[in-house]
């Protein structure tokens, strides 16, 4: 059974929904590795002191959550861990003085949604689609709105190089957005399964452990939160595109690459720095994350 939090231990933790939305993507929260399986345990032994081994690992998780944001389209500005050695680790974000008690943080462009709540007797997030495509159904009539009367004063962005789009091509497109956020959330424990030897619904299978103890917003409980979001066969189809391009050779090269520049210098960002981090990034892919019923070919 799993061990019941108050309401207010559950807002403190993990990625500062309320204000911000699901921003920390790839935080590696509290967990360290353990077993020849690689298995997270969210509750380190008392006077825990980060291992090489695992900081080896969290590295590798990281540059797995951020190669697979990039290749969604997300920004990626910063990827951090610890060194070796210490007990307790704090940074600052651009938006947060301190993340609190983290072992490493990948942090990407933001992706705001207030129509998911937090269940604590589940230990999962409640999506409400149809308040969400309502949502983007009125941003889509706003958006035409402009387009159709512009302000002299005002420019109006679009990111649809063909002109106005249609409701449907609207949606497709914010749907393909929240899939690439599922992914990049998925990415960090596919990773880990792949240098374990195990395929991704292996991995994941083994990474949740809800049925064990309480582990809050973890990347596997926000992914399918933000799945909930999605038409049905979103949350498998993800694990399946995450696993398919992890797996591609040059996206797994660039992903150790980067996992060992990480943990050379402990932290990269998007700004000049002792590593490039976006030289460093496999290629955007103009249409990744496919639907379900869509199929890319390798472009490589």
């Amino acid at each position: 059974m799993a061990t019941k939090r108050t309401n207010n231990q559950t807002q403190q933790q993990g990625l500062y929904k309320p204000k911000f939305g699901f921003r920390f993507l790839g935080s590696c929260e509290t967990f360290v590795y353990s077993d020849k399986r690689l298995r997270p345990t969210w509750e380190p032994p008392k006077g825990y002191r980060l291992k090489a081994e695992h900081r080896r690992q969290l590295c590798v998780h990281l540059a797995a959550h951020a190669a697979v944001s990039e290749m969604g389209r997300a920004w990626v500005y910063m990827l951090a861990v610890p060194p070796a050695g210490v007990r307790s680790w704090t940074i600052s974000e651009r938006k947060c003085n301190s993340l609190g008690k983290i072992w490493g943080v990948c942090s990407t462009s933001d992706v705001y949604c207030d129509d998911m709540e937090w269940d604590d007797d589940g230990q999962r997030f409640v999506a409400n689609r149809q308040a969400w495509e309502a949502k983007l159904s009125q941003r889509h009539e706003n958006f035409m709105h402009e387009h159709l009367n512009p302000r002299p004063d005002r420019s109006v962005y679009d990111p649809f190089s063909g002109g106005a789009p249609t409701l449907d091509e609207f949606l497709a497109d914010n749907r393909r957005v929240c899939r690439a956020q599922v992914c990049g959330y998925l990415a960090g424990h596919i990773a880990d399964g792949i240098v374990a030897g195990m395929t991704a619904d292996e991995a994941l299978s083994l990474y949740d452990r809800r049925d064990t103890q309480y582990v809050g917003e973890s990347d596997i409980v926000v992914a399918q939160g933000l799945a909930g979001l999605l038409p049905p066969g979103e949350y498998e189809n993800a694990v399946r595109v995450t696993e398919e391009v992890l797996r591609r050779p040059y996206v797994w090269e660039a992903v150790t690459q980067l996992a060992e520049e990480l943990e050379k210098f402990g932290l990269i960002e998007g700004d000049d720095c002792e590593a490039d981090l976006h030289e460093l990034l496999p290629e955007r892919l103009c249409d990744w994350p496919p639907a379900p019923d869509q199929t890319l070919a390798d472009p490589m």
